[in-house]
Protein backbone atom coordinates (compact mmCIF):
# COMPACT_ATOMS: atom_id res chain seq x y z
CA UNK A 1 0.00 0.00 0.00
CA UNK A 2 1.36 3.13 -1.13
CA UNK A 3 2.20 6.34 1.23
CA UNK A 4 -0.17 8.38 0.11
CA UNK A 5 -3.41 6.18 0.90
CA UNK A 6 -2.50 7.06 4.44
CA UNK A 7 -4.56 10.10 4.52
CA UNK A 8 -7.55 11.49 6.43
CA UNK A 9 -10.03 9.67 4.17
CA UNK A 10 -8.53 6.56 4.33
CA UNK A 11 -8.07 6.53 8.28
CA UNK A 12 -11.74 7.64 8.59
CA UNK A 13 -12.74 4.76 6.37
CA UNK A 14 -11.03 2.14 8.07
CA UNK A 15 -12.17 3.84 11.43
CA UNK A 16 -15.77 3.19 10.45
CA UNK A 17 -14.90 -0.20 9.56
CA UNK A 18 -13.39 -1.25 12.39
CA UNK A 19 -16.20 0.33 14.15
CA UNK A 20 -18.91 -2.40 13.61
CA UNK A 21 -16.44 -4.81 14.98
CA UNK A 22 -15.59 -2.87 18.43
CA UNK A 23 -18.25 -0.91 18.31
CA UNK A 24 -20.92 -3.34 17.10
CA UNK A 25 -24.98 -3.00 17.62
CA UNK A 26 -25.58 -6.43 17.83
CA UNK A 27 -23.84 -9.13 17.70
CA UNK A 28 -24.31 -13.33 16.68
CA UNK A 29 -22.25 -15.82 18.21
CA UNK A 30 -22.17 -18.88 16.34
CA UNK A 31 -20.70 -21.74 18.25
CA UNK A 32 -22.33 -20.51 21.22
CA UNK A 33 -23.21 -23.18 23.69
CA UNK A 34 -23.81 -23.37 27.86
CA UNK A 35 -21.58 -26.76 28.41
CA UNK A 36 -18.84 -26.47 30.73
CA UNK A 37 -15.05 -26.53 29.14
CA UNK A 38 -15.96 -25.44 25.67
CA UNK A 39 -14.58 -22.06 24.26
CA UNK A 40 -18.36 -21.00 22.95
CA UNK A 41 -19.50 -20.94 26.61
CA UNK A 42 -16.69 -19.04 27.67
CA UNK A 43 -17.99 -16.62 24.74
CA UNK A 44 -21.32 -17.07 25.54
CA UNK A 45 -21.13 -16.70 29.42
CA UNK A 46 -18.81 -13.35 29.04
CA UNK A 47 -20.80 -11.69 26.57
CA UNK A 48 -24.25 -12.58 28.13
CA UNK A 49 -22.94 -10.83 31.42
CA UNK A 50 -20.89 -8.06 30.52
CA UNK A 51 -23.62 -5.58 30.76
CA UNK A 52 -23.88 -4.87 27.07
CA UNK A 53 -26.68 -3.42 25.74
CA UNK A 54 -27.06 -4.31 22.57
CA UNK A 55 -28.66 -7.42 21.01
CA UNK A 56 -27.18 -10.72 21.11
CA UNK A 57 -27.59 -13.89 19.16
CA UNK A 58 -27.28 -16.98 19.62
CA UNK A 59 -26.83 -19.64 16.89
CA UNK A 60 -26.34 -23.28 17.81
CA UNK A 61 -28.40 -25.91 16.11
CA UNK A 62 -27.97 -28.56 18.82
CA UNK A 63 -29.71 -26.38 21.20
CA UNK A 64 -32.95 -24.45 22.11
CA UNK A 65 -32.06 -22.45 24.57
CA UNK A 66 -28.90 -21.28 25.79
CA UNK A 67 -28.17 -19.81 29.27
CA UNK A 68 -32.09 -19.86 29.23
CA UNK A 69 -31.74 -17.53 26.25
CA UNK A 70 -33.58 -18.40 22.88
CA UNK A 71 -30.75 -19.76 20.55
CA UNK A 72 -31.38 -20.03 16.71
CA UNK A 73 -30.52 -23.14 14.52
CA UNK A 74 -28.56 -20.46 11.79
CA UNK A 75 -27.96 -16.95 11.41
CA UNK A 76 -30.96 -17.55 8.32
CA UNK A 77 -33.26 -17.97 11.08
CA UNK A 78 -32.68 -14.12 12.44
CA UNK A 79 -34.94 -11.72 11.37
CA UNK A 80 -32.70 -8.58 11.99
CA UNK A 81 -29.79 -7.29 10.58
CA UNK A 82 -26.62 -7.53 12.66
CA UNK A 83 -23.49 -5.73 12.94
CA UNK A 84 -20.50 -8.32 13.74
CA UNK A 85 -20.87 -12.16 13.82
CA UNK A 86 -18.39 -14.49 16.16
CA UNK A 87 -17.51 -17.63 14.90
CA UNK A 88 -16.91 -20.83 17.47
CA UNK A 89 -17.24 -23.81 14.84
CA UNK A 90 -14.89 -26.21 13.22
CA UNK A 91 -12.84 -24.57 10.68
CA UNK A 92 -14.35 -25.83 7.50
CA UNK A 93 -17.35 -24.35 8.45
CA UNK A 94 -16.06 -21.09 9.23
CA UNK A 95 -16.23 -19.62 5.44
CA UNK A 96 -20.01 -20.73 4.99
CA UNK A 97 -21.25 -19.09 8.32
CA UNK A 98 -19.57 -15.64 6.74
CA UNK A 99 -21.57 -15.74 3.81
CA UNK A 100 -24.56 -16.60 6.27
CA UNK A 101 -23.86 -13.47 7.83
CA UNK A 102 -23.14 -11.11 4.73
CA UNK A 103 -26.85 -11.66 3.87
CA UNK A 104 -27.82 -10.28 7.38
CA UNK A 105 -25.83 -7.02 6.49
CA UNK A 106 -22.55 -7.96 8.80
CA UNK A 107 -19.80 -6.00 8.32
CA UNK A 108 -17.36 -7.62 10.48
CA UNK A 109 -16.39 -11.07 11.66
CA UNK A 110 -14.38 -12.46 14.57
CA UNK A 111 -13.10 -15.72 13.90
CA UNK A 112 -12.18 -17.92 17.05
CA UNK A 113 -12.02 -20.99 15.16
CA UNK A 114 -8.55 -22.54 14.53
CA UNK A 115 -7.00 -24.74 12.09
CA UNK A 116 -5.92 -22.19 9.39
CA UNK A 117 -2.38 -21.35 8.68
CA UNK A 118 -0.97 -21.68 12.22
CA UNK A 119 -1.65 -25.63 11.28
CA UNK A 120 -0.40 -25.04 7.40
CA UNK A 121 -4.07 -24.64 5.87
CA UNK A 122 -3.33 -21.69 4.13
CA UNK A 123 -5.50 -22.57 1.10
CA UNK A 124 -8.47 -22.56 3.79
CA UNK A 125 -7.24 -19.19 5.63
CA UNK A 126 -6.90 -17.52 1.74
CA UNK A 127 -10.31 -18.73 1.30
CA UNK A 128 -11.75 -16.68 4.31
CA UNK A 129 -9.57 -13.58 2.96
CA UNK A 130 -11.46 -14.03 -0.28
CA UNK A 131 -14.80 -14.77 0.96
CA UNK A 132 -14.30 -11.89 3.08
CA UNK A 133 -13.55 -9.24 0.69
CA UNK A 134 -16.10 -10.15 -1.83
CA UNK A 135 -18.77 -9.52 0.98
CA UNK A 136 -17.36 -5.98 2.70
CA UNK A 137 -16.97 -7.88 5.73
CA UNK A 138 -13.42 -7.10 8.24
CA UNK A 139 -12.11 -10.43 9.61
CA UNK A 140 -10.25 -10.50 12.56
CA UNK A 141 -8.44 -13.43 13.19
CA UNK A 142 -8.67 -16.79 12.70
CA UNK A 143 -7.60 -18.51 15.52
CA UNK A 144 -7.97 -15.63 17.82
CA UNK A 145 -9.39 -14.61 21.71
CA UNK A 146 -11.91 -12.14 20.26
CA UNK A 147 -12.16 -8.82 21.61
CA UNK A 148 -13.24 -6.68 24.58
CA UNK A 149 -14.59 -2.99 24.26
CA UNK A 150 -15.34 -1.52 28.38
CA UNK A 151 -17.01 1.37 26.60
CA UNK A 152 -19.87 -0.84 25.85
CA UNK A 153 -19.21 -3.22 29.10
CA UNK A 154 -18.80 -5.84 25.53
CA UNK A 155 -16.40 -9.36 26.45
CA UNK A 156 -16.60 -11.13 23.44
CA UNK A 157 -13.70 -13.78 24.85
CA UNK A 158 -13.39 -16.65 27.00
CA UNK A 159 -11.08 -15.56 29.74
CA UNK A 160 -12.31 -15.24 33.72
CA UNK A 161 -10.47 -12.18 34.27
CA UNK A 162 -12.93 -9.11 33.41
CA UNK A 163 -11.48 -6.11 32.69
CA UNK A 164 -11.63 -2.76 34.18
CA UNK A 165 -12.71 0.78 32.66
CA UNK A 166 -9.54 2.55 31.82
CA UNK A 167 -7.55 4.24 28.80
CA UNK A 168 -5.11 1.84 27.85
CA UNK A 169 -5.74 -0.15 24.77
CA UNK A 170 -3.82 -3.68 24.13
CA UNK A 171 -3.39 -5.25 20.44
CA UNK A 172 -2.15 -8.69 20.75
CA UNK A 173 -1.11 -11.38 18.13
CA UNK A 174 -1.57 -13.57 20.88
CA UNK A 175 -4.50 -14.84 22.80
CA UNK A 176 -2.87 -16.29 26.00
CA UNK A 177 -0.96 -12.77 26.30
CA UNK A 178 -4.36 -10.74 26.49
CA UNK A 179 -5.21 -13.31 28.98
CA UNK A 180 -2.31 -12.65 31.41
CA UNK A 181 -1.95 -9.30 30.96
CA UNK A 182 -5.65 -8.52 31.82
CA UNK A 183 -5.15 -10.55 35.12
CA UNK A 184 -1.92 -9.18 35.80
CA UNK A 185 -3.22 -5.49 35.09
CA UNK A 186 -6.31 -7.25 37.54
CA UNK A 187 -4.10 -7.57 40.37
CA UNK A 188 -3.04 -4.11 39.70
CA UNK A 189 -5.91 -2.60 39.58
CA UNK A 190 -4.98 -1.12 36.07
CA UNK A 191 -8.50 -0.49 33.54
CA UNK A 192 -8.14 -0.82 29.59
CA UNK A 193 -10.58 0.73 27.12
CA UNK A 194 -10.33 -1.88 24.36
CA UNK A 195 -8.72 -5.31 23.92
CA UNK A 196 -8.13 -6.80 20.64
CA UNK A 197 -6.48 -10.11 20.03
CA UNK A 198 -5.94 -10.09 16.21
CA UNK A 199 -4.94 -13.86 15.50
CA UNK A 200 -3.51 -15.21 12.37
CA UNK A 201 -4.17 -11.74 11.13
CA UNK A 202 -5.83 -12.96 7.98
CA UNK A 203 -7.35 -9.54 7.26
CA UNK A 204 -7.70 -7.10 9.82
CA UNK A 205 -3.97 -6.16 11.47
CA UNK A 206 -2.32 -3.63 13.41
CA UNK A 207 -1.98 -0.81 11.26
CA UNK A 208 -6.04 -0.70 11.09
CA UNK A 209 -6.71 -1.62 15.11
CA UNK A 210 -4.49 1.69 15.71
CA UNK A 211 -6.38 3.96 12.77
CA UNK A 212 -9.37 3.71 14.80
CA UNK A 213 -7.52 3.75 18.11
CA UNK A 214 -6.52 6.92 16.89
CA UNK A 215 -9.89 8.59 17.05
CA UNK A 216 -11.58 6.89 20.45
CA UNK A 217 -11.73 9.04 22.53
CA UNK A 218 -11.53 6.30 25.11
CA UNK A 219 -8.11 5.32 24.71
CA UNK A 220 -5.03 7.69 25.87
CA UNK A 221 -2.07 5.05 25.46
CA UNK A 222 -1.73 2.09 23.27
CA UNK A 223 0.10 -0.72 24.00
CA UNK A 224 1.02 -4.09 21.46
CA UNK A 225 2.58 -7.58 21.11
CA UNK A 226 3.86 -7.94 17.81
CA UNK A 227 4.98 -11.37 16.56
CA UNK A 228 5.14 -10.98 12.97
CA UNK A 229 5.35 -7.71 10.72
CA UNK A 230 3.31 -8.81 7.58
CA UNK A 231 2.88 -4.77 6.18
CA UNK A 232 6.05 -3.49 7.72
CA UNK A 233 5.16 -0.29 5.78
CA UNK A 234 1.88 0.39 6.74
CA UNK A 235 2.22 0.17 10.32
CA UNK A 236 5.26 2.16 10.37
CA UNK A 237 3.33 5.05 8.40
CA UNK A 238 0.02 4.64 10.47
CA UNK A 239 2.22 4.38 13.66
CA UNK A 240 3.75 7.80 12.44
CA UNK A 241 0.51 9.43 12.93
CA UNK A 242 -0.41 7.87 16.06
CA UNK A 243 2.01 8.62 18.51
CA UNK A 244 2.14 12.26 17.34
CA UNK A 245 -1.34 11.84 19.47
CA UNK A 246 -1.00 8.92 21.71
CA UNK A 247 2.07 7.02 22.86
CA UNK A 248 2.40 3.44 21.78
CA UNK A 249 4.37 0.85 23.31
CA UNK A 250 5.25 -2.49 22.16
CA UNK A 251 7.35 -5.98 22.22
CA UNK A 252 7.71 -7.52 19.13
CA UNK A 253 8.94 -11.09 19.51
CA UNK A 254 10.31 -14.07 17.32
CA UNK A 255 13.55 -11.82 16.46
CA UNK A 256 15.55 -14.91 17.04
CA UNK A 257 15.63 -18.31 14.98
CA UNK A 258 13.74 -19.66 18.09
CA UNK A 259 11.44 -17.53 18.05
CA UNK A 260 11.10 -17.31 14.59
CA UNK A 261 10.11 -20.83 14.58
CA UNK A 262 7.56 -20.91 17.62
CA UNK A 263 6.06 -17.84 15.73
CA UNK A 264 5.37 -20.02 13.02
CA UNK A 265 3.51 -22.71 14.92
CA UNK A 266 1.73 -20.20 17.16
CA UNK A 267 -0.28 -18.24 14.53
CA UNK A 268 1.31 -19.23 11.21
CA UNK A 269 3.55 -16.18 11.42
CA UNK A 270 7.08 -15.88 9.65
CA UNK A 271 7.95 -13.34 12.22
CA UNK A 272 12.04 -12.46 10.80
CA UNK A 273 14.59 -12.15 12.68
CA UNK A 274 16.19 -8.94 11.59
CA UNK A 275 16.18 -7.23 15.08
CA UNK A 276 18.44 -4.11 13.73
CA UNK A 277 15.61 -3.82 10.91
CA UNK A 278 12.71 -3.28 13.37
CA UNK A 279 14.29 -1.41 16.80
CA UNK A 280 14.95 1.10 13.37
CA UNK A 281 11.77 1.15 12.24
CA UNK A 282 9.54 1.13 15.76
CA UNK A 283 12.37 4.25 16.49
CA UNK A 284 11.24 5.99 13.23
CA UNK A 285 7.72 5.91 14.14
CA UNK A 286 8.49 6.58 17.83
CA UNK A 287 7.03 3.47 18.96
CA UNK A 288 9.19 2.54 22.52
CA UNK A 289 9.88 -0.88 22.62
CA UNK A 290 10.19 -2.53 25.39
CA UNK A 291 11.24 -6.46 26.58
CA UNK A 292 8.76 -8.29 28.02
CA UNK A 293 5.34 -8.14 29.64
CA UNK A 294 5.88 -6.33 33.02
CA UNK A 295 7.74 -3.52 31.42
CA UNK A 296 5.11 -3.28 28.42
CA UNK A 297 2.45 -2.65 31.19
CA UNK A 298 5.05 -0.29 33.62
CA UNK A 299 5.82 1.89 30.84
CA UNK A 300 1.71 2.15 29.21
CA UNK A 301 0.61 2.32 33.13
CA UNK A 302 3.20 5.72 33.61
CA UNK A 303 1.98 7.10 30.32
CA UNK A 304 -1.36 6.94 31.06
CA UNK A 305 -0.90 8.32 34.56
CA UNK A 306 2.13 10.94 34.01
CA UNK A 307 2.43 14.47 32.19
CA UNK A 308 5.04 13.75 29.23
CA UNK A 309 8.56 14.50 30.24
CA UNK A 310 10.50 16.97 27.89
CA UNK A 311 14.29 16.05 28.18
CA UNK A 312 16.77 13.70 30.09
CA UNK A 313 17.50 15.18 32.77
CA UNK A 314 16.40 13.16 36.45
CA UNK A 315 16.61 14.25 40.02
CA UNK A 316 16.59 11.08 42.70
CA UNK A 317 15.25 11.80 45.69
CA UNK A 318 15.82 9.25 48.24
CA UNK A 319 15.70 8.19 52.20
CA UNK A 320 18.82 5.81 51.30
CA UNK A 321 21.82 6.41 49.91
CA UNK A 322 22.56 3.05 48.37
CA UNK A 323 19.74 2.48 46.24
CA UNK A 324 19.74 6.38 45.31
CA UNK A 325 23.70 4.58 43.82
CA UNK A 326 21.40 1.95 41.97
CA UNK A 327 18.80 3.95 40.61
CA UNK A 328 21.98 6.30 39.32
CA UNK A 329 23.67 3.83 37.67
CA UNK A 330 20.50 2.29 35.96
CA UNK A 331 19.32 5.68 34.41
CA UNK A 332 22.86 6.35 33.60
CA UNK A 333 23.22 2.93 31.34
CA UNK A 334 19.90 4.02 29.83
CA UNK A 335 20.88 7.11 28.21
CA UNK A 336 19.22 9.31 31.07
CA UNK A 337 21.17 12.99 32.75
CA UNK A 338 21.81 12.81 36.43
CA UNK A 339 22.49 16.41 36.54
CA UNK A 340 25.29 17.71 39.54
CA UNK A 341 22.84 20.45 41.17
CA UNK A 342 24.39 23.86 42.24
CA UNK A 343 25.56 24.98 44.85
CA UNK A 344 22.58 27.18 44.96
CA UNK A 345 20.38 24.77 44.81
CA UNK A 346 22.28 22.83 47.01
CA UNK A 347 22.42 25.59 50.13
CA UNK A 348 18.42 25.84 49.98
CA UNK A 349 17.93 21.89 50.18
CA UNK A 350 20.60 22.23 53.03
CA UNK A 351 17.90 24.06 54.86
CA UNK A 352 15.67 21.28 55.36
CA UNK A 353 17.78 18.70 55.18
CA UNK A 354 19.31 16.95 58.24
CA UNK A 355 23.09 17.75 59.05
CA UNK A 356 24.32 13.74 57.91
CA UNK A 357 21.91 14.47 54.54
CA UNK A 358 23.71 14.29 50.99
CA UNK A 359 22.03 17.34 49.27
CA UNK A 360 23.59 16.23 46.09
CA UNK A 361 21.67 14.40 42.99
CA UNK A 362 21.28 11.85 43.88
CA UNK A 363 20.22 13.12 46.93
CA UNK A 364 19.89 11.22 50.15
CA UNK A 365 18.00 12.49 52.60
CA UNK A 366 18.61 9.77 55.21
CA UNK A 367 15.95 7.38 57.19
CA UNK A 368 14.19 10.33 59.11
CA UNK A 369 13.15 11.89 56.23
CA UNK A 370 9.31 12.01 56.97
CA UNK A 371 6.12 13.52 55.07
CA UNK A 372 7.17 17.11 55.72
CA UNK A 373 10.82 16.78 54.34
CA UNK A 374 9.57 14.49 51.39
CA UNK A 375 7.34 17.52 50.83
CA UNK A 376 10.04 20.40 50.94
CA UNK A 377 12.16 18.84 49.08
CA UNK A 378 10.48 17.70 46.03
CA UNK A 379 8.68 21.02 46.00
CA UNK A 380 12.39 22.83 45.75
CA UNK A 381 13.26 20.36 42.70
CA UNK A 382 10.02 21.28 40.94
CA UNK A 383 10.57 24.25 40.50
CA UNK A 384 14.49 23.65 38.69
CA UNK A 385 13.85 24.17 35.18
CA UNK A 386 16.57 22.25 33.93
CA UNK A 387 14.94 18.98 36.16
CA UNK A 388 12.66 16.88 33.73
CA UNK A 389 11.48 14.27 35.76
CA UNK A 390 11.75 12.76 38.88
CA UNK A 391 12.36 9.40 40.91
CA UNK A 392 11.05 9.28 44.63
CA UNK A 393 12.41 6.31 46.65
CA UNK A 394 11.64 5.18 50.04
CA UNK A 395 12.71 2.13 51.59
CA UNK A 396 11.01 1.21 55.69
CA UNK A 397 14.20 2.09 58.01
CA UNK A 398 12.02 1.70 61.53
CA UNK A 399 12.09 5.65 61.98
CA UNK A 400 9.37 6.92 59.15
CA UNK A 401 6.71 4.75 58.15
CA UNK A 402 5.51 4.85 54.58
CA UNK A 403 2.65 7.19 54.58
CA UNK A 404 3.82 10.04 55.10
CA UNK A 405 6.41 10.16 52.10
CA UNK A 406 3.73 8.61 49.57
CA UNK A 407 1.66 11.42 50.48
CA UNK A 408 4.18 13.95 49.79
CA UNK A 409 5.00 12.76 46.37
CA UNK A 410 0.85 12.22 45.35
CA UNK A 411 0.82 15.77 46.58
CA UNK A 412 3.34 17.08 44.36
CA UNK A 413 1.58 14.86 41.31
CA UNK A 414 -1.21 17.26 41.43
CA UNK A 415 0.57 20.11 41.57
CA UNK A 416 3.53 20.01 39.30
CA UNK A 417 3.57 19.61 35.19
CA UNK A 418 7.09 16.93 35.65
CA UNK A 419 6.54 13.48 36.13
CA UNK A 420 7.18 11.35 39.40
CA UNK A 421 8.30 7.99 39.52
CA UNK A 422 8.20 6.07 42.45
CA UNK A 423 10.76 3.33 44.31
CA UNK A 424 9.46 1.83 47.19
CA UNK A 425 11.20 -0.87 48.74
CA UNK A 426 10.16 -3.36 51.39
CA UNK A 427 7.24 -5.85 52.34
CA UNK A 428 4.46 -5.79 54.50
CA UNK A 429 5.70 -2.08 56.49
CA UNK A 430 5.18 -0.19 53.17
CA UNK A 431 1.61 -1.40 52.85
CA UNK A 432 0.08 1.60 53.49
CA UNK A 433 2.17 3.81 51.50
CA UNK A 434 1.98 1.33 48.56
CA UNK A 435 -2.06 2.01 49.15
CA UNK A 436 -1.74 5.86 49.06
CA UNK A 437 0.38 5.91 45.70
CA UNK A 438 -1.79 3.59 43.71
CA UNK A 439 -5.23 5.71 45.02
CA UNK A 440 -3.13 8.77 44.20
CA UNK A 441 -2.03 7.18 40.19
CA UNK A 442 1.55 7.68 41.13
CA UNK A 443 3.37 4.41 39.17
CA UNK A 444 5.16 2.39 41.88
CA UNK A 445 8.29 0.17 41.18
CA UNK A 446 9.95 -2.57 43.31
CA UNK A 447 13.08 -2.25 41.40
CA UNK A 448 16.09 -0.01 40.61
CA UNK A 449 16.00 -1.14 37.11
CA UNK A 450 12.06 -1.15 36.46
CA UNK A 451 11.99 2.43 37.69
CA UNK A 452 14.97 3.84 35.34
CA UNK A 453 13.33 1.60 32.58
CA UNK A 454 10.26 3.30 32.85
CA UNK A 455 12.07 6.84 33.43
CA UNK A 456 13.59 6.65 30.45
CA UNK A 457 10.62 5.07 28.07
CA UNK A 458 8.88 8.55 29.03
CA UNK A 459 11.96 10.67 28.39
CA UNK A 460 12.15 8.88 24.71
CA UNK A 461 8.90 9.63 23.91
CA UNK A 462 8.88 13.37 25.50
CA UNK A 463 11.96 13.68 23.27
CA UNK A 464 10.18 12.11 20.32
CA UNK A 465 7.02 14.75 20.57
CA UNK A 466 9.90 17.76 20.47
CA UNK A 467 11.26 16.26 17.27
Amino acid sequence: MKKELFNEEWIEETYLQMKYIIEPKSVVIVGATDVRGKVGEGVTRNALSSGYSGKIYLVNPKHNTIFGRKAYPSIKDIDEEIDLVEIIVPAERVIEVISEAAKKGAKGAIVVSAGFAEVGNKSLQEELVKVGKENNIRIIGPNCFGIINTEINLDLTFTFTRALKGSISFISQSGAMCCGLLDCALQQEVGFSKFINLGNKCDVDEADILAYLMKDQQTNVIAMYIEEVKAGKKLIDIAKLVTKKKPIVAIKSGVSEAGSRAALSHTGSIAGSDDVVIKGAFKQAGIIRVSDIEELLDVAIALSYQPIMKGKNVAIVSNAGGLGVMVADWCSQLGLNIPAFPIELREKLRLYLPPIASPINPIDMTGSADYECYSKILNIIANEKFIDGIISIYVSQGIVTSDGPARAVVEFSKKYDKPILAFWMGGVSITEGLRILKEGRIPTYTSPARVAKVMSALSDYGRYLTR
